[in-house]
């Protein structure tokens, strides 16, 4: 019963993430003047966002306490780095395409986000995509085998 909640949360979880970059962020050709509303969502869903790393976390330290040969385990957090610096790039070109699509950052006069800061609506969707979903569950992943591999050594 446990994973079957565990898995709902991290299922809410990339909904929360998917609503906030396809939903509650502006598209930089349209004019919004409303503010920031992801800004709520992003609050209202926090607490999931967190359920959600923290079952990813502790059932992979379960899963990985488990896991015998070390080898496994050093090649799994090794693809797991590699995903990691690849998501990054990709999060990184990502947010390069939409600041062009935005006319610039903030601090340029013709920018369509120029004086709002780097958060409002037409920028959710760079903290909040695919991206970072799957960066930060990884990032979970990973502190969750290694905290297996730190608790097995010290038994």
């Amino acid at each position: 019963m446990k994973d079957i909640i565990g898995v709902i949360f991290v299922l809410l979880s990339f909904l929360g993430f998917y609503l906030i970059e396809n939903v509650f962020t502006i598209e930089p050709q349209v004019t919004s003047g409303n503010g920031n509303l992801g800004m709520l969502i992003i609050l209202l869903l926090s607490p999931i966002f967190f359920v959600s790393y923290f079952y990813t976390f502790k059932k992979t330290r379960e899963v990985f306490y488990k896991v015998q040969k070390k080898i496994i385990k050093a090649l799994i957090l090794s693809l797991l780095l590699l995903l990691i610096v690849v998501l990054v790039f990709l999060n990184i070109e990502y947010t390069n395409e939409l600041i062009i699509a935005l006319g610039g950052t903030p601090s340029d006069p013709d920018s369509r986000i120029f004086r709002f800061g780097w958060f409002n609506q037409y920028t959710n969707s760079i903290y909040f995509n695919l991206y970072t979903f799957l960066l930060t569950h990884i990032l979970a992943v990973i502190i969750g085998i290694l905290s297996a591999i730190r608790n097995k050594e010290k038994r």
